[in-house]
């Protein structure tokens, strides 16, 4: 397809990747190996020689005009394999399965998105599919999509079987390096099908105008193909990966031509054709040698024939050796053979007849010495060729010998990979702790709930996680983070005075457990303490029987100690430098301290594990640090007000929704604040825009 090093490595950055390929083109990296498919054997091998925590497969489908073989069985049989792993599996499909109407490969397509979705549900495989536009690509392969187009050009006539208003589904390979990234980074392990969108609404007739203006005395035409129609975008991949379509095709296409014309090669003539197809045919070429030979050897008989000097030299028997030396046994004698009879044309040619040349033994002496040259030198080529044979046997007797030692090495990857699976695999072992401690290795307190939520929902495997952050003077708990999904939906508030049994429990023990099964409090609870107080509240809602053991309570204890430790050194760094955030004398934050605030909070909102609000401040006060002063009496301690790159004041709201807008504008206006509400797109924006202008950092 189109993979260069650069796209795996914005991909996977910290990956060791295997591609898989059904041409030769191999990718030089160490941590990048390539294999070429040419076998279903060596398949199978590749799946009992390495262990795969994540895949990518690339459709067919993806290229136009593309009518691939075999596509189906090559899918099942990754899934087949793979159906007892848990496996993160990505399947770009192509657009044949949306389009209207539909054709008979959109039943193909479709079939293998439904493959996909059927092992998800019935196996250990984790899938994501996504429908995708056709494939592009700038790279040194780009061109290989428009080559029909192409190469029409030369003749100043260019056809499409598509009529004219016919849309261009288009979308640039390099741009789902960064789509693969995010959603390996935020996976989870539910079926999802996706719609990536087509947002340029290129038709053909641009594309004809696009090549035209490449060629100018260019002729475009336009076929009879029915209209077809791609969905519209529903801003669902927007929404949950922040990723959108970049790149525009016809802006590219200047380039993909100019790479198309590089690789072309000039037609090479008639007589290096011909020479390249002998080359090809070697029975027939050792055969035409043969007869040149002879006949360069019979054309200097006769040039030399009055010549003393070259009467002593015998070409016939100069050519025997040379074809018997080079060709072999056959050859040599097939070369005395035509050497016997030029010298019997010879003899001829001198008078003599045949009965004299039958009766008289001495003229056979030159017959039989043509023959045994070539015999001889024939036999000595043969005897090569025969060493080099036994030489090739007996390498292939080593293989087989091998062969025992190969499946003692399969035989220790089994237990290599059963040692794994029991070091790495049990949700309590050292490698899990250590791998629970590298993903909460960050300095941004929301970013440890992100990951404490993930963490703890995986190894508890428990969904009900809810984390709460203490107010100043224990008053109340605001819901910072929970499971996706919670049912029913964790109370944003928590009045500390209800859960004094569980904060006294904390304070004794470290840890609460509702042995009791007291409603409206949770099952386990644990707390975050810095300077010798409970900041931050750590609960599971729900537990089952098999959870309900001295066990689980150590684990559950542990976890909790991880991400204690985490989040004090998260604090203690936010103190350090909280100073630089702020402007001098006022409640709001810097515009690139308030931008990563807002993205670690769009970031909880994707991950459907908290939601925010954002709204846009304005007033009229007399002076700006009145302003600023009634605007920090009027939000709470989780709020966080903040500066744009726009210089607009911006409130960033903690577990608010849209529903709490109205109630929260008149509140404000209360206040003396106007307040609109800022969408998802304008908050990426926002974030954006920060991050390129490092001049608002201090």
């Amino acid at each position: 397809m189109f993979l260069t090093k650069e796209w795996i490595e914005e991909a996977f950055p910290d990956d060791h990747v295997l591609t898989t390929h059904r041409k030769d083109d191999m990718l030089s990296d160490t941590r990048i190996k390539s294999v070429i498919l040419d076998s279903r054997q060596l398949l199978d091998r590749l799946y009992t020689t390495y262990d795969f925590d994540r895949i990518v497969y690339f459709s067919e489908y993806l290229l136009p005009h593309n009518n691939p073989e075999g596509e189906l069985d090559r899918l099942r049989r990754v899934l087949q394999e793979f159906r007892e792993k848990e496996v993160e599996l990505i399947y770009f499909s192509g657009p044949e399965s949306v389009l209207t109407p539909p054709t008979s490969q959109s039943i193909l397509t479709r079939t293998a998105e439904e493959l996909c979705l059927h092992y998800a549900k019935t196996s250990k495989i984790q899938v994501k599919v996504f429908r995708l536009p056709y494939i592009y690509s700038i790279s040194a392969s780009g061109p290989k999509c428009f080559e029909r187009l192409f190469q029409q050009i030369p003749t100043e006539k260019v056809s499409f079987d598509e009529q004219a208003a016919q849309p261009v589904y288009a979308l640039c390979f390099d741009e789902l390096a960064s789509l693969v990234n995010r959603v390996f980074d935020t996976w989870t392990p539910q079926p999802e099908l996706f719609t990536l969108p087509e947002v340029f609404h290129i038709d053909c007739r641009m594309l004809g105008t696009a090549l035209q203006k490449l060629r100018p005395t260019l002729e475009v035409t336009y076929g009879t193909d029915t209209l077809q129609t791609y969905p519209a975008d529903d801003k669902v991949v927007r929404n949950r990966y922040g990723w959108f379509q970049r790149y525009c095709l016809l802006d590219d296409m200047p380039q993909i031509y100019h790479a198309w014309q590089k690789s072309q090669t000039p037609k090479k003539p008639l007589l290096h054709r011909i020479v390249d197809t002998l080359r090809n045919q070697i029975r027939l070429l050792r055969f035409l040698e043969i007869l040149l030979a002879s006949g360069v050897t019979e054309l200097l008989v006769q040039l030399t024939h009055t010549d003393a000097q070259f009467q002593m030299v015998d070409f016939r028997l100069a050519f025997v050796m040379l074809i018997g030396t080079v060709y072999g046994l056959n050859a040599g004698v097939f070369a005395a053979f035509l050497a016997s009879l030029s010298l019997i044309f010879g003899y001829f040619r001198q008078g003599m007849t045949l009965v004299l040349l039958f009766y008289e033994p001495s003229y056979w002496l030159p017959f039989l010495i043509y023959f045994i040259i070539g015999a001889s030198c024939g036999y000595v080529q043969l005897r090569n060729t025969e060493t080099s044979r036994f030489v090739q046997n007996e390498n292939n007797l080593l293989r087989q010998r091998l062969q025992f030692t190969q499946e003692l090495y399969e035989d220790t990857l089994e237990d290599k990979q059963l040692f794994r699976h029991q070091i790495l695999g049990r949700r309590d072992s050292f490698g899990k702790i250590y791998t629970v401690t590298q993903q909460l290795n960050t300095l941004q307190p929301q970013e440890i709930y992100r990951k404490t939520i993930q963490v703890m929902e995986d190894i508890l495997e428990n969904h009900s996680l809810t984390i709460y952050h203490l107010e100043k003077g224990y008053a109340f708990a605001r819901l910072t983070a929970a499971s996706s999904g919670l049912q029913p939906a964790p109370a944003r508030s928590l009045a500390v005075d209800k859960y004094i049994d569980v904060f006294r429990a904390i304070e004794q023990d470290g840890v609460w457990v509702n042995r009791t099964f007291a409603p409206d409090l949770p099952m386990y609870a644990a707390g975050v303490r810095q300077n010798g107080s409970i900041v931050v509240l750590i609960s599971l809602r729900t537990a089952g029987e098999n959870q309900m053991t001295l066990y689980y309570q150590n684990l559950f204890r542990i976890l909790c100690g991880l991400v204690e430790t985490a989040l004090i050194r998260a604090f203690e760094y936010e103190s350090a430098i909280q100073e630089t955030w702020y402007l001098p004398g006022t409640c709001l934050m810097r515009p690139v301290p308030f931008a990563e605030q807002l993205a670690n909070a769009c970031t909880l909102q994707e991950d459907k594990m908290a939601q925010h609000l954002l709204l846009r401040v304005s007033g009229k006060f007399a002076t700006s640090e009145e302003f600023y002063a009634q605007l920090e009496r009027s939000i709470r301690s989780s709020d966080i007000a903040g500066l744009g790159t726009d210089e607009n004041v911006y409130l960033l709201l903690n577990q608010a929704t849209e529903e709490n807008l109205p109630l929260l504008t008149q509140r404000m206006a209360e206040k003396g604040f106007q307040v609109t509400s800022v969408s998802l797109d304008g908050q990426h924006r926002l974030i954006a825009a920060a991050k390129k202008d490092p001049a608002n950092e201090c």
